[in-house]
């Protein structure tokens, strides 16, 4: 059983808005740049499943 990618670009997006957070309150500067790696890795996979998702949309219509 496969997920909706619609579904996990939003589980994505919303991880990377945590470690966004977590990236701006961090004290030192290297947990920082740890959380921001995070997040930018999430929004890519975000926007790989919302390409997916676009394209099993195209494909329906």
């Amino acid at each position: 059983m496969t997920s909706c990618p619609k579904h996990l670009a939003e589980v994505k997006r919303a991880l990377a808005k945590k470690y966004t957070n977590l990236a701006n309150i961090a004290g030192s500067i290297p947990k920082r740049k740890q959380f921001q790696t995070r997040a930018d890795k999430h929004n890519r996979q975000a926007e790989a499943f919302e390409r997916t998702a676009a394209q099993q949309a195209a494909e329906k219509a």
